[in-house]
């Protein structure tokens, strides 16, 4: 759904545009108002709209300097200009602040819901382009690495087959690689994606270490088989990067290009210390986007747990269409960030304020149930004692005993 925000200094015409559009029968969520820029550009910054309608002449911030403070900011977020001034002027500035309608007032709804669906037909062609753009830049990313593979396997064939290869020549026994070449790297490969998900930096080098450990020692004493590894390992880094929109480039400035790491690679040690501390930035990368982005999110969630435990009907999907994402992935991120999930933090709630009212209250155990947001008083009880560790009358008793 597209969101909009709203900047009129006039009540009556900012309030007719509220009220007079059915904006959910748009298919458009409607964020917020404010009468002048000054008040709407924090509001717009947090709330990050797909689209701003504001005036143009409004007391302390008008509708060109906001614009240019929202270009600023949010690149991607349409602005609308109502005014009232046939000026060419206004007009000349708005196309330079990159201002997508200049509209005249007066408008009616229906002539200001024809800009803006236009301006939403746009929004929707640049959404798609640019995942197609994606989408492209992954298959071409993704023949990249193929080909990695595929010349380090035939490099390795090459190396393996020739005449003179024995270990009395190159200290390299074709038998030290037990294990086929791309199996290694798709199994270590999987185990990585896992960890970088859930992982820490502190765990970073432990990680590393125990993929070298599966591969077993004289597989990872060939250095064809450690250069495939450091690649492929490498590869599913990047990937991880480019899924949560983190800069690759950053990454491989601080911690080295992967050709030179190969080029000069010895052994073991060079593989690890390379691989643990690009998994070490990588992590730090992903922990500090998840904090920006999701930062909000979390802790708007809660508040709302805090204010709203009671209800019976609270749930995650209640929390995951507040926040505007999917349930699974509003999950994930609740888990990750939280670390408990969102059922182990609404239970935690409820049960620290049961014991609240256990303390300070008469009340009886299924008064306190339905206190809490419990429908079924058997079902409190049995969960009060699972997590507590006794009954809510062995609680009670000890509370006042002490």
């Amino acid at each position: 759904m597209i969101k909009l925000f709203l900047v009129e200094d006039e009540a009556v015409m900012r309030e007719g545009i509220k009220r007079r559009i059915d904006w959910s029968a748009e298919g458009i969520e409607f964020a917020g108002d404010a009468r002048d820029g000054e008040l709407a550009l924090p509001m717009i910054l947090e709330k990050k709209p797909d689209i701003v309608i504001t005036d143009i002449k409004m007391p302390f911030m008008d509708g060109l300097k906001l614009s240019e403070h929202i270009r600023e900011a949010l690149p991607d977020t349409k602005i609308i200009i109502l005014s009232g001034y046939d000026d060419f002027s206004y007009a000349k500035e708005g196309i330079r602040l990159g201002v997508t309608e200049y509209l005249l007032k007066p408008i009616t709804p229906a002539a200001l819901l024809k800009s803006i669906h236009e301006v939403m037909e746009k929004i929707e062609q640049e959404r798609k382009e640019k995942e197609e753009r994606s989408l492209r830049s992954a298959e071409e990313y993704e023949k990249k690495e193929k080909e990695a593979v595929r010349l380090f396997s035939e490099l390795a064939k090459q190396f393996l087959d020739r005449p003179g290869s024995g270990p009395e020549s190159h200290d390299r026994d074709t038998s030290f690689v037990n294990m086929d070449i791309s199996k290694a790297g798709e199994v270590s490969g999987k185990e990585l994606e896992s960890f970088l998900r859930t992982g820490t930096q502190d765990g970073a080098r432990a990680m590393i270490d125990s993929v070298f450990d599966s591969i077993g020692d004289q597989n990872s004493r060939s250095l064809i088989f450690l250069n495939y590894l450091t690649m492929d390992l490498y590869f599913t880094m990047v990937r991880f990067l480019k899924e949560i929109g983190e800069n690759v480039s950053e990454i491989n400035s601080k911690c080295g290009d992967i050709n030179d790491i190969i080029r000069d690679m010895t052994g073991t040690e060079d593989a690890k210390r390379y691989l643990s501390e690009y998994l070490s930035a990588v992590i730090s990368a992903r922990d500090n986007g998840s904090a920006r982005k999701y930062g909000r999110i979390l802790r708007d969630a809660a508040v709302y747990i805090d204010e709203h435990y009671a209800d019976e009907d609270i749930s995650l999907n209640t929390l995951a269409e507040l926040a505007n994402i999917s349930p699974n992935h509003f999950s994930a991120i609740f888990s990750q960030e939280m670390g408990v999930t969102f059922i182990e933090y609404l239970i935690n709630k409820r049960m620290d304020k049961a014991k609240e009212l256990l303390m300070t209250t008469d009340m009886k155990s299924f008064e306190i149930a339905y206190a809490v947001g419990y429908k079924d008083p058997h079902y409190f009880s049995s969960t009060f004692k699972k997590t507590q560790g006794m009954t809510t009358k062995e609680f009670r008793a000890r509370g006042r005993e002490g």
